[in-house]
């Protein structure tokens, strides 16, 4: 698929990092599954894989957590 951002390159599966901010919480999600522009580096993540990181950094910011790096783990 042709890239909706920069309109010159195309789509590919690959992985991204996710930052997430919530309140005083900053969570990091590596290997984040993501299709990935050859040309501009845009990522697009699903709506699903996008919902799971809410949630799970809704659940971090509620137990405590400030700072944190996680690998992504299909749920």
């Amino acid at each position: 698929m042709k890239c909706p951002i920069c309109k010159h390159g195309d789509t590919k599966p690959g992985y991204a990092s996710i930052t997430l901010e919530r309140g005083d919480a900053t969570l990091v999600f590596k290997h984040v599954p993501a299709t990935i522009c050859d040309n501009c580096g845009e990522e697009f993540i699903s709506e699903e894989i996008t919902g799971s990181l809410l949630e799970r950094a809704g659940r971090a910011a509620a137990e405590g957590v400030r700072v944190d790096v996680r690998e992504y783990q299909a749920a």
